[in-house]
């Protein structure tokens, strides 16, 4: 979803740059879910689906994309997926062609998720934390320091020495 709130943002630079002067603050109102917009943020999505057919098609694919992760299952969202992918490939919106591609190239670990539903997120976390230690550990020679440090990061250990009183 982060990819296809990229590429309904990418349009609107488009046609920001195409020089349509009124689209300049609305990017809040394409962000987000519409219900979790105020009122006025949710009229002025509204006007801006009406007025640029390509704005409007583009968060019609943002929006269907988000109601097929909303499905239960993999069977369900298998067909729905593929029929996503094909209409985001017919587009005339390049950002979403590129997504509809991206989501082909990794067809298997989508529908995974709707088993799961989980995703690498922790996993990059945690990959993070550990090139911290990294990055602490530089010129220790041993790899036992680096795993040290590592451990000392995942962790969240607090190793301060305690104060004598």
């Amino acid at each position: 979803m982060l990819l296809a709130g990229q590429a309904l943002d990418e349009v609107r630079r488009q046609l920001q740059r195409g020089g349509d002067a009124e689209l300049k603050g609305v990017m809040w109102s394409l962000r987000g879910n519409a219900w979790n917009l105020s009122d006025e943020r949710q009229e002025q999505r509204k006007n801006l689906w009406r007025e640029y057919t390509r704005l409007g098609r583009a968060m019609s694919l943002r929006d269907s994309l988000q109601a097929i992760y909303a499905s239960l299952d993999q069977q369900e969202a298998e067909p729905l997926l593929r029929w996503w992918c094909s209409w985001a490939a017919r587009s005339r919106l390049l950002p979403f062609r590129h997504l509809a591609k991206t989501i082909r190239q990794h067809w298997d670990g989508m529908l995974a998720y709707f088993d799961t539903h989980l995703t690498c997120a922790p996993s990059e976390a945690l990959n993070g934390v550990i090139q911290l230690a990294k990055r602490m550990a530089r010129g220790f020679k041993i790899f036992i320091y680096f795993r040290t440090a590592a451990y000392h990061r995942a962790g969240k250990l607090n190793l301060a020495v305690p104060k004598l009183v």
